[in-house]
C-alpha cells in the first residue's frame, strides 16, 4: 500500500492521476493522467518554457524516443546506469538495496545512517542489510547477494537482427547526437543553449511513492554548451552578472542543512562550477517562485562525490520536501566536454564548433528538471484542510491551476444554464480556461472546484438575466463580489 500525502484523497477523489492499467490490475510505476493533472502539468512546462527556452533565448527540440546501442554506449549508460538491486531468495522479489536500508534507518529515527547509505559500495549495502536482518517485504524470505541493475529498456528494430535499440533515458543525448548540425544550421554562437520537453523510460527495480520513483517520465531538459576558456558575461538575454545577487537555500555536500547564500559566494568557494550553472540555479528558483512553491519547502543541495553521475563534474539537486521527506525535482550537473567528445570518438566524426578564433569542443552544463515530480510536491505542498468550509482544497497559483474559472448556474433553470454557457463559450474563445457544470448543489460544486484549485468561480443567478451581472466568488476566502459579465469578458 502506498503511503497517503497531505494530496492522496483529492488525488484519487478527482482523478488528478492513477495508475495505469487499473483494469487489468496495475503496474507499478505506470500512471495515467485525467484531464485536471494534464492540465495542471502542462502549465507547468508552459511556465518552464517560458523561462528556460523564450527568456535565455533557446532552440528547443524534440528528438526520438528510441536510439540505437551505438549512442549508450558512447554515453557510457550501458556501463553505468545502474542501481544495486537485492531479490528475495524465496519469492525473487527485486528491491533496490539502497532503498531498502534507508527506508529501514528511517523507520529507527536512524537519520544520519539513512543519509549514509548513499555512500555506500554494493558489499557494504550486503553486509548491512544481512547485519540488520532486513527480509523480503512481500514474503518474509531472506535476501541474496546486491548486484548492479541497468535501467534501460531494450528492444529491436525489426523481428530479427539489427543493432539493439533503447528507449532514451534522458532526453540530453539526442541534444548532444544533433548538437552540431544545429549549431551550423541555425548560425548559434558559444554559449549556446538547446532544450527539450519529452518522456524518457527507466527500468525502476522497486517504483512506488506515486509519481516519485516512475518508470515512464516527462523530463524538462536544458543544456548549455559553452567555450570554458571564454570569460563568461552573458547567457541568452540574461546579464549574469545581475543575477549572482539572488540568493538561494543551499546544503554543502554532506550537509542536510540549507543555509540562505548568494551565488556569487557559492561561486567564489567554488560550491557551484560556473556562471553559466548559477544562471540555471537562479531560473529554477524563479520557476518555484512562479509556480507558487513556498519558499521554505525546497532547498538546492550539492551532492556527494560518491552520488555523481559519471559524466558530471559537480551536481547540484533542487529538493522539494513533501509527505515521502525531501525528494529531488531537478538535477544540475557539470557534463564538461564529456558527451560530445565520446560521440566524436565513438561514432567517428568531429563534433568541435570554431567560437571567436578558438576550434573546441563545447562544455556543458546542464538542467534536468522531472515535470511528474514537480506536480507530485506542488499538489502535497498546496492543500489546505478547508474545516471552515467543509472540505480539503487545493492553493494553487493561477498560473498552475487547471481553469482560471468554474462556471455555473446557481440552479437548473433552463436560461441560468443557457446564459452559464454562454460566459463560458465566451471565455473559451477568448483562450480563457473555464470549467463548466450544473450537476449537484451549488455548494458542491464550489467544493469540486476548490478541490482542483480553481481560483475563480462564476455564478450566474437570475439577477444575471435582468442586468447581465454575475457572482464571482474566491477559493482563497470564499468572499463573493458582483460584477457585470462585460468586466470579465
Amino acid at each position: 500500500m502506498e503511503k497517503e500525502t497531505n494530496a492522496s484523497s483529492i488525488i484519487d477523489r478527482r482523478g488528478i492521476y492513477y495508475q495505469a492499467f487499473g483494469l487489468y490490475g496495475g503496474i507499478a510505476g505506470f500512471y495515467d493522467y485525467g484531464p485536471v493533472g494534464l492540465r495542471i502539468r502542462r502549465n507547468i512546462e508552459a511556465q518552464w518554457r517560458s523561462l528556460f527556452v523564450n527568456e535565455l533565448g533557446s532552440l528547443e527540440v524534440e528528438t526520438t524516443n528510441l536510439m540505437p546501442e551505438s549512442v549508450f554506449r558512447a554515453s557510457g549508460h550501458l556501463s553505468t546506469f545502474t542501481d544495486p538491486v537485492i531479490n528475495c531468495a524465496t519469492c525473487n522479489s527485486s528491491y533496490r538495496a539502497d532503498k531498502l536500508l534507508e527506508a529501514f534507518y528511517e523507520s529507527k529515527g536512524m537519520d544520519k545512517e539513512a543519509a549514509a547509505v548513499k555512500r555506500l559500495s554494493k558489499k557494504e549495502m550486503e553486509a548491512k542489510i544481512a547485519e540488520n536482518r532486513i527480509r523480503c517485504e512481500r514474503c518474509g524470505g531472506s535476501l541474496a547477494k546486491v548486484e548492479d541493475f541497468n535501467l534501460m529498456f531494450k528492444t529491436h528494430v525489426a523481428h530479427k537482427g539489427g543493432e539493439a535499440i533503447y528507449l532514451r533515458p534522458e532526453t540530453a543525448q539526442g541534444i548532444f547526437v544533433d548538437f552540431k548540425s544545429l549549431f551550423r544550421l541555425y548560425g548559434m554562437k558559444l554559449p549556446a543553449i538547446i532544450c527539450q520537453v519529452g518522456k524518457v523510460y527507466r527500468n525502476e527495480i522497486s517504483p512506488r511513492q506515486q509519481l516519485v520513483r516512475l518508470r515512464e517520465i516527462i523530463q524538462m531538459e536544458a543544456e548549455v554548451f559553452f567555450d570554458p576558456e571564454a570569460e563568461e558575461t552573458s547567457l541568452g538575454e540574461i546579464e549574469t552578472g545581475k543575477i549572482l545577487s539572488s540568493e538561494i537555500a543551499f546544503a554543502e555536500s554532506g550537509s542536510e542543512t540549507a543555509k540562505t547564500r548568494s551565488l556569487a559566494d557559492l561561486l567564489a568557494l567554488s560550491l557551484i562550477p560556473n556562471r553559466h550553472f548559477a544562471v540555471l540555479l537562479y531560473l529554477e528558483k524563479r520557476l518555484m517562485e512562479r509556480l507558487g512553491m513556498p519558499s521554505g519547502a525546497y532547498r538546492f543541495r550539492q551532492i556527494e562525490k560518491e552520488e555523481l553521475p559519471h559524466y558530471s563534474r559537480g551536481n547540484v539537486d533542487l529538493e522539494v520536501k513533501t509527505s515521502y521527506g525531501y525528494i529531488e525535482v531537478a538535477g544540475n550537473a557539470y557534463r564538461t566536454d564529456y558527451d560530445l567528445s565520446q560521440h566524436a570518438k565513438v561514432s567517428g566524426n568531429e563534433i568541435s564548433v570554431v567560437s571567436g578564433e578558438r576550434k573546441l569542443v563545447p562544455h556543458v552544463v546542464e538542467a534536468s528538471i522531472g515535470a511528474d515530480r514537480l506536480l507530485f510536491s506542488l499538489l502535497d505542498n498546496s492543500v489546505e484542510e478547508g474545516k471552515d468550509r467543509g472540505w480539503e482544497w487545493l492553493r494553487l497559483n493561477e498560473r498552475l491551476a487547471p481553469y482560471l474559472y468554474s462556471v455555473f448556474p446557481l440552479q437548473k433553470d433552463g436560461k441560468l444554464i443557457e446564459k452559464a454557457k454562454e460566459i463560458h463559450r465566451i471565455l473559451s474563445e477568448k483562450g480563457v480556461p473555464s470549467y463548466y457544470s450544473d450537476s449537484g448543489s451549488i455548494g458542491k460544486r464550489y467544493a469540486r472546484s476548490d478541490e482542483i484549485g480553481i481560483p475563480y468561480a462564476i455564478t450566474c443567478d437570475y439577477d444575471t438575466l435582468g442586468d447581465n451581472s454575475v457572482t464571482i466568488r474566491n477559493r482563497d476566502d470564499t468572499k463573493q463580489t458582483r460584477k457585470l459579465i462585460s468586466e470579465i469578458l
